[in-house]
């Protein structure tokens, strides 16, 4: 019985230690600047900040640097992407650019590295159908094309008379 009390001991601490090892390792990852308007096709900037404990903006953990990894997946599609973000400005803020292939609702989570395996939290945004390029207006050029053209006939035709 003494022996088993021991190992349970010994498991137990073991585990302890494994946990604490991570104990304190979390950051949240709020978005600070998005645009009103995302449209499918073209390049956009997100910028967000990590907040160790979800208040101190943090751009290291020690000698290590955060390195947020942005994953963007569509919600219908198995389409996805990933994209590192870099630190720009002030202390903690970061920045990434996407390009979102297709319209619908895209989910965006942010995993700053290297915070554990701690998942980010997750956005949702709505991505619109880029617009249909506008053909240009050319109901003009068929009246100059008829101008033209009756010009050029009504030369021949006084040209002919006149022989």
């Amino acid at each position: 019985m003494r022996r088993l009390l021991i190992f349970v001991c010994l498991v137990g601490l073991q585990f302890g230690l494994l946990s604490s090892s991570e104990a304190g390792g979390w950051a949240t990852t709020p978005i600070t600047k998005l645009p009103d308007t995302i449209v499918a096709g073209q390049a956009f900037q997100l910028e967000f900040s990590v907040l160790q404990h979800g208040t101190k903006p943090i751009s290291s953990i020690d000698t290590d640097p955060v390195k947020p990894l942005l994953t963007a997946e569509h919600a219908t599609s198995e389409a996805f992407q990933q994209v590192w973000a870099t630190q720009v400005g002030a202390l903690g803020n970061f920045q990434a650019t996407l390009q979102l292939p297709s319209a619908g609702e895209w989910e965006i989570s942010i995993k700053p590295l290297p915070f554990g395996t701690i998942e980010g939290e997750i956005y949702r945004i709505t991505v619109q159908e880029a617009a249909a390029p506008q053909i240009a207006n050319v109901w003009y050029l068929g009246i100059a094309a008829g101008g033209l053209g009756l010009a050029v006939g009504m030369g021949w035709l006084i040209k002919r008379i006149g022989h």
